[in-house]
């Protein structure tokens, strides 16, 4: 799961960072000492749940709450505060949990138990790069307007965990453009309508953005060419000689693949 904490206090904050260095479900953690760093954050990053002050300067933790609630609906909040008299309000935000400080270790365990729990079934992507792009959502086509969003879709893909630098999207995606304001804000509304795209579809989790650089969510989605380069030799016997064909910058790729699979 991939957690936020925020908190005005530094003291909390490296409390929670230690208590959940000893849970494995949690696969990353973000702490923050602000909520508008947090929600700023959110605006790009996937989370699955958020462990909130609740009195915090600025930004009252239930605002928080609210906010991050409607950039996505699906985030579990869980309040961590000295103060229960906000409990009643909690529950009006649709918490999943609500903790008293000092809490016990076993306290995160439960929640982060019960927000597995109310985790309802996440959509199913499956890509396809060979020899051409498809992505199914749930078994159906994922629809992408307009020929630049999905070519970024299909390098991200490409690159995986590598992620991509706008230089090297306006290099792959538009070749013969320098590397120019101009350019990079081409990059920037291409990022945004794929990304509203995958959004509108249910999945705008397998994206995401960080250290300027745009990725995708390897582990969210079920790839044939991930599959190879694991060593799926099923997967592999799908490779004749041609991979993303449509793209020029995937031939790089592609030798690859047919040196692993076609070479004796």
């Amino acid at each position: 799961m991939r957690i936020i904490y925020v908190d005005d206090e530094r003291p909390a904050r490296d409390n929670f960072r230690l208590t959940a260095a000893s849970f494995p479900e949690i696969s990353s953690l973000t702490l923050f000492e602000s909520g508008a760093e947090a929600l700023e954050w959110a605006k790009t990053h996937r989370i699955d749940a958020a462990f909130l002050d609740m009195e915090m300067p600025e930004l009252h933790g239930l605002e928080l709450a609210r906010s991050l609630k409607a950039l996505n609906p699906d985030i579990h909040v869980i309040f961590v505060t000295a103060y229960s008299q906000y409990a009643m309000d909690a529950w009006g935000v649709d918490a999943t949990g609500y903790l008293l400080k000092p809490y016990a270790s076993s306290e995160i365990r439960k929640a982060l138990s019960k927000c597995r729990s109310q985790s309802g079934p996440s959509h199913r992507v499956c890509i396809t790069t060979i020899p051409d792009l498809s992505i199914t959502v749930d078994g159906r086509p994922l629809r992408i307007a307009g020929g630049k969003p999905r070519e970024l879709l299909a390098l991200l893909i490409d690159r995986g965990s590598r992620g991509v630098t706008a230089g090297e999207g306006i290099a792959c995606l538009w070749p013969d453009k320098p590397n120019d304001a101009s350019a990079q804000s081409l990059y920037r509304m291409t990022y945004k309508r794929l990304s509203t795209a995958l959004t509108d579809a249910g999945v705008g989790h397998i994206v995401e953005s960080r250290d300027n650089r745009r990725f995708l969510v390897v582990d969210q989605v079920e790839c044939d060419l991930y599959r190879i380069l694991a060593g799926d030799h099923e997967a592999g016997r799908q490779f004749s000689g041609q991979y993303l064909r449509e793209y020029s910058w995937a031939e790089d790729r592609c030798g690859q693949l047919h040196r692993m699979l076609l070479q004796d």
